[in-house]
């Protein structure tokens, strides 16, 4: 018995192992790898450029790297690489872009035989793609994100080139200053001195990406850094050229500039035949009206909210031109606003709120709240209506409305033809009543005593109402952060995730936009509400952190590491404000 008890239990102890070693065989999460393989266009012309792209997903590493195929009739110009590592539901997920740019050398189709790349020791194939090459030219402009390389880059350790997406637009409208560093070194770490941007709206929107290109038989790693801006003065308008420093020596004490070019823009004005709703809106949008109770008493308030959501500055949004509203109070509130970067272009919505009080009981229509924006794409002004509104006012049952007295004939006739200014008392020896056993005299002096309370009760119950609604955006800010953290956006460097999220909740806490200002300034503003000069200090000095790994190379440690101090910092702040 003894001997069959000890193999049972062999056998249960090495099912255990055999199950074990399963569970750990398996991986969290499996992906299937994939290889596509695309073009940016299927037609092009003996002066145009091809772009192939090779992309890989589902694995978390590339070895061997595949090779520029080689195609006949297209010769190989240029090559870049891109990566990117985030973690999804607990598992580390990575996509691979590899990009190879050909000059075509002669007209007819030609044939991208199928590329073969392996992966976890399998072979994976592409499909094949056909190209039709003309011999004619094209004045169109080359699609987004295909360029030719700049040809000072030959002979160059480091260049510096910026530019702007478009160099004639309207005020108002968005563009993009781009700079791209590009260095033959690996291990060099550049300085980029940003310029003031004298005459745009920058809401510190900004996105770094970086990649591999070889250029000339040379290979530089490139770091793009894309700023948003917002023309707030119409004409010719500049950008003043910048300088990208790099520290060189033994110890880093040679510091070599790296000048870029002056940028010059047209900002056109707006047309002129502008409608009257228009309140300087640009981009395009959608409203969206409605109010917190259909029903309310008499003298109770209503929240009228106009959501204007959309492309475009969100955070200098004109409020709308409110309707009059008959019987009704108006009273303007707070217009929150959220921004974020989706596609290179500045998305949101912003909460116009208006807070009326009724002063007649009924059944009241609110008038369709019109708002105009100006659409930079079309050139065209565009007026959206909101849809109408009903709320019932209902009376107040309490309330009693006190008829007038009438005068009856008998006391006409009764009254006499001249009234003494003063009348004789009835009895010159008779005390007269007291005035303060009236009570009329004791109303009167209860009256202001009576009022001055109730305003101290509707102050107090305002100031609640204000200081709820301020502690719901605090903890919705505490939330954005956290979330934006846990789901860095796509193309985004840590340094830039995190530097979004702490100043959005700066934001919120301050009551202003944060974007432009320096830590110093920010530290100030902080003191100034209370928050402790060891909880500031260490928020600076986490910024100038933000700041100093922003060219550095992405690293997965990086992002973990400046999640975990944004985290903390915005908890450290939060209970410093609740104290």
């Amino acid at each position: 018995m003894a001997a069959h008890a000890g193999k049972a239990a062999a056998l249960v102890t090495l099912a255990a192992v055999l199950l074990l070693a399963g569970f750990t065989a398996t991986p969290a999460h499996a992906q299937t790898p994939s290889v596509t393989a695309s073009v940016d266009r299927t037609d092009l012309t003996l002066s145009e450029v091809l772009t192939l792209t090779l992309k890989i997903e589902g694995v978390t590493n590339v070895h061997p790297l595949p090779q520029a195929p080689v195609i006949d009739g297209l010769v190989l110009v240029g090559t870049e690489r891109r990566s990117q590592q985030s973690f999804v539901q607990g598992a580390l997920s990575a996509h691979f872009e590899f990009k190879f740019r050909y000059q075509p050398v002669r007209t007819g189709a030609i044939d991208i035989d199928p590329i073969n790349v392996i992966l976890d020791n399998a072979v994976h194939v592409t499909k094949p793609i056909t190209v039709n090459v003309t011999g004619g030219s094209r004045t169109t402009q080359q699609p987004s994100g295909v360029r030719q390389q700049p040809s000072e880059l030959v002979g160059q350790d480091f260049f510096a080139e910026v530019e702007v997406d478009d160099e004639t637009p309207y005020i108002g409208q968005q563009i993009t200053y781009t700079l791209r560093f590009y260095s033959a070194n690996a291990f060099a770490r550049p300085i980029y001195d940003a310029p003031d941007f004298a005459g745009f709206w920058n809401p510190g929107k900004s996105s770094e990406q970086k990649s591999v290109v070889n250029v000339a038989g040379r290979t530089y790693n490139v770091t793009e850094i894309d700023t948003i801006l917002f023309p707030t003065l119409a004409g010719d308008i500049k950008i003043e050229p910048t300088n990208v420093s790099v520290r060189g020596g033994l110890i880093g004490s040679n510091v070599t500039e790296y000048p870029t070019r002056q940028i010059d823009l047209n900002i056109r004005p707006l047309p002129a035949n502008e409608p009257d709703a228009f309140t300087g809106a640009v981009g395009r949008y959608d409203i969206e009206a409605e109010i917190d109770a259909s029903a309310v008493d008499l003298g109770e308030p209503v929240t009228l909210t106009l959501t204007v959501s959309g492309e475009g500055n969100m955070e200098s949004l004109p409020a709308p031109s409110w309707p009059e509203i008959p019987g009704w109070r108006a009273f303007d509130s707070d217009a929150p606003y959220q921004m974020s970067i989706t596609d290179g272009k500045v998305q949101g919505f912003r909460e116009f709120q208006r807070v009326l009080i009724p002063n007649v009981s009924g059944s009241h229509e609110f008038p369709q709240i019109e708002y105009a924006y100006f659409d930079p794409y079309t050139g065209e002004y565009v007026t959206l209506t909101s849809r109408s509104l009903r709320v019932e006012v209902l009376s107040d049952p309490g309330s009693s409305e006190t008829e007038p007295l009438a005068s009856t004939e008998e006391d006409e006739e009764a009254a006499p033809d001249i009234r003494y200014i003063k009348p004789e008392p009835g009895s010159l020896g008779r005390a007269e009543r007291p005035l303060t056993s009236s009570g009329v005299f004791w109303g009167m002096w209860l009256t202001p005593i009576v009022g001055i309370a109730a305003i101290a009760a509707w102050l107090a119950h305002t100031r609640h109402r204000s200081s709820s609604s301020n502690a719901i955006e605090y903890i919705r800010a505490r939330e954005t952060v956290l979330a934006r953290l846990a789901n860095i956006e796509s193309g985004a460097s840590p340094a830039d995730a995190a530097s979004t999220a702490l100043h959005g909740y700066l934001d919120v806490r301050l009551g202003r936009s944060t974007g432009g200002l320096p830590a110093d300034e920010i530290a100030g503003l902080l003191n100034r509400h209370g928050v402790a000069s060891d909880t500031t200090s260490e928020l600076v000095s986490l910024l100038e952190r933000i700041s100093e790994i922003r060219f550095a190379p992405y690293r997965l440690a990086d992002s973990e590491e400046v999640g975990r101090e944004v985290d903390a910092i915005v908890r450290k702040l939060d209970e410093e404000f609740a104290e």
